[in-house]
């Protein structure tokens, strides 16, 4: 089943879930009905809707990007990046610039990103943080989205846009698993150093 229909609120092309005549495939749009167009036809129909979706979403991020980098922001506290160099090349830390607590990019992050509990975005190379104890210590959650940065300098803004709106599982999944990764790691050097004095 194609991830986009998620993206664009229930438009889809999705497998045959119910039968439809012969030659004729199903279509999901707000409803599914059976159409005469051939399974060539609806792959060259998702990649259309695919590729506009990837521009909307690609425009957004540039947009946002730049409405974030006007009204300032930070680099990752020292702290944090100290923790985060084994993981990182010098390149993705040095790229990565934050911001705390804009409502509206994390709002729209929410439908764009089809993840109700945004807790930062990646807009590009700035992180924009729901909140400030997030942004100064939640060292899990910072690998986590500069893991997007990352990507965003191997695979440029169009790539990473074209490749969400596919699959953004894919996309997310190494993300999350570095985040827990970083998780455990910070528990284990916790429980060796022993308890707090």
């Amino acid at each position: 089943m194609f991830r986009l229909s998620a993206l664009l609120g229930g438009l889809g092309l999705a497998a045959s879930v119910l039968a439809c005549p012969s030659g004729q495939q199903q279509v999901c749009a707000v409803v599914c009905f059976c159409a005469p167009i051939s399974q060539a036809d609806i792959e060259v129909l998702y990649e259309d809707v695919s590729q506009m979706a990837a521009s909307g979403l690609e425009q957004w991020l540039l947009q946002s990007r730049e409405t974030a980098a006007a009204s300032g922001t930070l680099p990752i506290p020292l702290h944090i990046r100290a923790q985060l160099e084994p993981y990182y090349d010098i390149g993705v830390l040095d790229a990565a610039r934050y911001k705390v607590g804009d409502g509206e990019t994390l709002g729209a992050a929410n439908t764009m990103l089809q993840n109700p509990d945004v807790q930062a975005v990646t807009l590009i190379d700035i992180i924009v943080f729901r909140n400030a104890a997030d942004a100064q210590d939640n060292v899990a959650l910072w690998a986590h989205e500069l893991l997007h940065v990352q990507q965003y300098q191997q695979w440029g803004v169009r790539e990473f846009t074209r490749r969400y709106t596919r699959d953004h599982d894919a996309i997310e999944a190494p993300a999350y698993k570095l985040q827990i990764e970083v998780a455990r790691a910070l528990r284990a050097q916790v429980a060796q150093s022993g308890p707090a004095r």
